[in-house]
């Protein structure tokens, strides 16, 4: 039995600050894992406004279900790209 190096692709952790522009919405996990998926418009200085999604698993998922169109918060997370840039969410403060 022949067994397959894993990747580790380098996720950096980041720290966002931006308004929510889609409502949340829970999204059907193959796993199991409970998930909610919101979007958000970053505010940055080094660059144009741009679209990220915010995604939170388990407990996360429900501080991310709380937040509401045109809210601005700060999100805390790992960041990666798959169908566009997201951040798996840490922390959220309002």
């Amino acid at each position: 039995m022949t067994r397959r190096k894993q990747k580790h692709s380098q996720s950096a952790v980041a720290t966002v600050t931006g308004k929510i522009t889609v409502s949340p919405k829970r999204i059907k996990c193959q796993t199991g894992k409970v998930m909610a998926v919101a979007t958000m418009q970053v505010q940055s200085e080094k660059r144009s406004d741009y679209p990220l999604r915010v995604v939170g698993f388990d407990e996360a998922a429900l501080s991310v279900m709380l937040l509401r169109k045109g809210q601005e918060i700060t999100v805390t997370g790992k960041a990666s790209y798959w169908q566009g840039y997201q951040l798996a969410v840490s922390s959220i403060t309002q």
